[in-house]
């Protein structure tokens, strides 16, 4: 599998282009300076834009190109689409949250905009709250249709239970819930899509050293590797004990070679962890519980950052292919963290974390 090339053209632009309250701004386009959106996982993407706020007007004159009239205001509703600018890709949707004036002796006054995606209302929203007799998925969708979002959510039919939320925000909930079997969550516009993560597909992206793929730093740490993983708990129904272990990836991600799991036996010995805090009720959920966190101890092992020609299909969940490292580092790795970055000065990149299970050769 080769690169695939970010535009049709051999030469394109890649400004970000910016829509606010679903029509382009001639003004915004022209004085936007910087652009940075971060998203990670757990949901909930950021964006900052840098725009020049003096423009000139006729007479040789100047004024604030963006005041108290202006479009660009706080609950604005904001979406950028970066990559070629004759096609871009859309990488937020979202309401400005806060705006920022920035003055400096000599130099004409910068106007910082804040926003964040559908997920903010997640944020903002506390509650104590008790879902009884719901699966997982039932209590994403109820807590979704509070927050007005629309959810699809793939599994997490099972178990059946009680579940609190205490003095938590919504998206802290969420978040805790999703965690627990092991799914991720991410919001596009007002869809939120919810999914073990396993299953969650957003595309497949090569990038060679010194190409697409410009700086990289890859490392395989065997610190958190374990060999096994053990959670226990007790049935509330008959006071009878629980328990669970794991031994084995169940679900190590993208990538192939030789596991943190084999290299911490060989290096160190056995090595067991336990799980003192998540309760469990069933000999099942005791299971999922230690398959879960050996798993996420796994996929840790080797753990890469780097900058890449900017690239909007660069989205926490995709996986990436690393090629032209090393035999031992050229791998899949699945994102866990992209930022995407314009200036005046370095243009479009993107800068990402991802992760896998394996060390190759």
């Amino acid at each position: 599998m080769a690169e695939t090339s970010l535009s049709q053209s051999a030469i394109f632009s890649a400004r970000p282009v910016v829509h606010v309250g679903g029509q382009a701004v001639e003004r915004v386009s022209a004085l936007l300076s910087a652009m940075r959106m971060e998203e990670s996982e757990g949901g909930m993407s950021t964006l900052e834009l840098r725009l020049s706020n003096w423009v000139a007007t006729g007479g040789g004159g100047a004024e604030l190109a963006f005041d108290g009239q202006s479009p660009l205001r706080l609950g604005a509703e904001l979406l950028v689409g970066t990559g070629d600018e004759a096609a871009p890709n859309e990488i937020f949707r979202g309401k400005v949250s806060a705006l920022e004036m920035v003055c400096s002796y000599g130099q004409p006054p910068e106007l910082v905009v804040l926003a964040e995606d559908a997920l903010t209302a997640a944020r903002r929203a506390r509650r104590t709250k008790v879902y009884a007799d719901m699966s997982p998925a039932e209590v994403i969708r109820a807590v979704a249709g509070n927050l007005a979002l629309s959810p699809t959510v793939t599994g997490l039919d099972a178990p059946h239970g009680t579940w609190v939320q205490l003095d938590e925000t919504d998206l802290g909930f969420l978040r805790r819930l999703a965690a627990r079997f092991e799914a991720d969550l991410q919001v596009s516009g007002t869809a939120l899509a919810v999914a073990p993560r396993q299953e969650v597909q957003r595309g497949t992206i090569e990038l060679t050293l010194n190409s697409q793929l410009a700086r990289v730093r890859i490392t395989a740490d065997l610190a958190d590797q374990v060999t096994a993983v053990t959670a226990a708990g007790w049935n509330p129904a008959d006071g009878s004990p629980v328990s669970g272990s794991a031994t084995g990836i169940t679900h190590g991600g993208p990538g192939s070679g030789r596991s943190g799991l084999a290299w911490a036996e060989e290096v160190f010995g056995a090595r067991s962890e336990h799980l003192g805090n998540p309760v469990a009720s069933t000999d099942a959920e005791a299971q999922a519980l230690a398959e879960a966190a050996l798993d996420q101890r796994a996929r840790r092992f080797v753990r890469a950052e780097g900058t890449a020609e900017g690239n909007a299909r660069m989205r926490v969940g995709a996986q990436v292919r690393l090629a032209g490292i090393s035999a031992q580092f050229d791998n899949s790795y699945y994102v866990i963290e992209a930022r995407h970055l314009f200036d005046m000065r370095q243009g479009y990149r993107t800068e990402f974390r991802a992760e896998c299970a394996y060390l190759g050769n």
